[in-house]
């Protein structure tokens, strides 16, 4: 029979193990909040920089000069290569390095053409910007991601947003995929590709050229 002591001690055990995980885990709970309210900060800061950059007077008289500023701004906001990894899908593994950068180049300019863009030149002084809400996701691997919902407001009209944020050990946080609407821009490319079975890698990147060419 198990005496009353080694009981207590079991028990005593058992408690502390699960206190101790119930710890860890609010502790990991609390960092990941926090690290995701670091991600709407930076986020906030760069719709911001993109709003002056559109909103200049002297960018605006040239809207070639504001499109390429904002392309460069592009890579300062988006995670092109893991944007280009989801747009891909299973495709991706087929594609050699030369064409993965090939690609990540094309669709980094057709990415900020169709984000942008027809902002270029536009009067968007009654563009408003709310920030609703902030969910952080399961870190994996040092690899942190948080969806940050928005709400876009011009006039009359009300664009739901979602900025879906990474970041890497060391790295900025950076938008990785763009729902709106409720759709994702990535997985509306995928869709796109998926059902474009017979295009090789380089008809793929040959087909995107030609969209950024447009």
């Amino acid at each position: 029979m198990t005496s009353p002591k080694a009981v207590l001690s079991v028990i005593s055990c058992f408690l502390t193990l699960l206190f101790s995980t119930v710890a860890v885990s609010v502790g990991s709970d609390a960092e990941n909040k926090k690290k995701a309210a670091l991600a709407q900060e930076h986020l906030e800061r760069k719709v911001d920089e993109v709003l002056e950059i559109i909103r200049d007077p002297l960018l605006t008289a040239d809207p070639p000069a504001q499109e390429k500023v904002l392309y460069d701004k592009g890579f300062e906001i988006f995670d092109f290569k893991t944007f280009s990894m989801l747009a891909l899908g299973p495709k991706y593994k087929k594609f050699s390095p030369r064409q993965r950068e090939d690609f990540i180049l094309y669709f980094s300019q057709l990415i900020s053409q169709t984000y942008f863009p027809k902002l270029a030149g536009q009067d968007v002084q009654n563009i408003t910007i709310h920030y609703l809400d902030n969910r952080p996701l399961k870190p994996r691997k040092n690899v942190y991601r948080t969806d940050v919902s928005t709400e876009l407001l011009r006039g009359e009209t009300h664009v739901p947003i979602i900025y879906r944020m990474i970041r890497r050990e060391n790295t900025e946080w950076k938008i990785y995929d763009i729902k709106i609407e409720g759709v994702s821009m990535a997985a509306n490319y995928r869709e796109q590709y998926r059902h474009q079975i017979s295009l090789t890698p380089e008809e793929i990147i040959t087909q995107l050229k030609e969209k950024v060419d447009q």
